[in-house]
């Protein structure tokens, strides 16, 4: 049984401060369902979402969007941290392939920009282990700085190196409407931007902010009748692993289970410029040379966390929908062509867990 990308939506990643979490996710998912065939109710509702009890004091939250929408499905919240929406995606898949239900509408949101950095940080921490990282502030900067000082090392590279990965995000996200940092840099800003964590600078990092995305996902028989998308998820694959400070174990175990499948596209969860470059490599592009190889396979056209925003938990919904757009030819920004064979890496941070999702047309 195939699993078809039916119908998506997503809106800019950006600062809404009049509207709450609620509002942005029924304002993703409402749309959704205006360009099907046939009217149809999900038989599953899952909301991707890392923070919501913090940002939004908020529980019960899959139930009252699905409310909100008119539905009696049966609603999950999925949080697995930053990778939200990866898990979201990997359940539905793995919901349809079973048999059990034929729509899974997943909407993934997040609002993130109502607060100053000192309590964003203060929620960050929650992805850190409680007991002896995050009571003594150890933050995934600390952690990436120390990455990139050990790989800049290892490989006798310099800062230099890492500069042309958000020089490249920005230059694609400039040309992407939803993105929240649309505009282009040069390469002397992001050399001489503020230090966070040394040696990692404020343009390796990514941005975060609000934003909310939604996909209804179908058995094939369904999509064929609600539907014309050609755009189908071929597989999923997940990992858990330990932090490793050259490596990411979990995406290297994701990837071997899925067979290590070939693409020619990419959208990858750029949180800190070091993440990209290990996730590349764990992907096969050759060690301590990934960044200068991107632009071999096209990778994050659509500015990546970097420049399109980083809204926690809807992440990996917007990476979805940006593959599947890239795939059926649909992308308002920069596109690839002869896209046959997509691959989404959603991780959280620092890759403790990781989620692929393969997609083909």
């Amino acid at each position: 049984m195939e699993v078809v990308v039916s119908s998506y939506s997503m809106i800019r990643v950006d600062r809404y401060y009049e509207a709450s979490l609620t509002e942005l996710g029924l304002a993703a998912a409402k749309s959704i369902f205006e360009n099907l065939k046939e009217k149809v109710e999900p038989d599953v509702v899952l909301i991707a979402n890392s923070y919501s009890e913090k940002t939004a004091n908020q529980v019960l939250l899959s139930s009252k969007i699905a409310r909100a929408l008119g539905f009696a499905s049966p609603s999950f919240r999925v949080e697995s941290g930053d990778s939200s929406g990866g898990a979201s995606i990997y359940a539905a898949y793995k919901m349809i392939k079973s048999g059990s239900v034929k729509t899974v509408l997943i909407i993934g949101a997040e609002k993130l920009s109502d607060f100053p950095s000192s309590y964003l940080n203060e929620i960050l921490l929650q992805n850190m282990e409680e007991e002896y990282e995050s009571r003594v502030g150890i933050l995934p900067q600390s952690y990436s700085a120390l990455r990139m000082k050990i790989y800049m090392k290892k490989y006798g590279v310099d800062y230099d190196y890492f500069v042309n990965w958000p020089y490249l995000m920005h230059k694609y996200g400039s040309e992407n409407p939803y993105a929240y940092l649309k505009f282009q840099v040069d390469k002397d800003a992001v050399k001489n931007s503020q230090l966070i964590s040394e040696p990692l600078r404020l343009f390796d990092t990514a941005a975060r902010a609000d934003g909310a995305a939604a996909v209804l996902l179908a058995s094939e028989d369904v999509a064929k009748k609600i539907g014309d998308s050609d755009v189908k998820v071929k597989d999923v694959s997940s990992s858990s692993g330990h932090l490793e400070m050259d490596g990411i174990p979990s995406l290297r175990g994701a990837f071997a289970k899925m067979g290590r499948p070939k693409f020619d596209y990419l959208e990858v969860h750029d949180s800190y410029s070091i993440q990209a470059a290990l996730i590349l490599e764990e992907l096969g592009f050759t060690r301590g040379k990934s960044l200068e190889e991107i632009e071999s396979v096209p990778v994050n056209f659509s500015g990546g966390l970097k420049s399109r925003g980083y809204p926690g938990g809807a992440t990996g919904i917007y990476q979805l929908i940006e593959a599947a757009m890239q795939l059926s030819g649909e992308f308002p920004g920069r596109r690839a062509q002869g896209v046959e064979k997509a691959l989404v890496v959603s991780t959280d941070d620092l890759g403790y867990s990781s989620f692929l999702t393969y997609l083909s047309r």
